[in-house]
């Protein structure tokens, strides 16, 4: 098992991608392309429900729980 910190994430919110919340790997992340998933999938950007998407960013809103 291992962790890691990023100096873009602040409270489990991405300053890099703009407002969303953090997923390692996820387009516009520092860690595209430096790291595979299992899936073989990038995954899309995710902005909390109060939170505008960046421009040409598609909107995907977190699943439900």
């Amino acid at each position: 098992m291992s962790s890691w910190s990023c100096r873009h994430e602040v409270k489990g919110i991405c300053k890099k991608v703009v407002g969303a919340y953090c997923r390692p790997g996820m387009k516009g992340c520092v860690l595209v392309g430096k790291v595979k998933f299992e899936d073989g999938t990038i995954p899309p950007p995710v902005w909390p429900p109060e939170a505008e998407p960046a421009p040409g960013e598609p909107e995907e809103k977190p699943p439900s729980r």
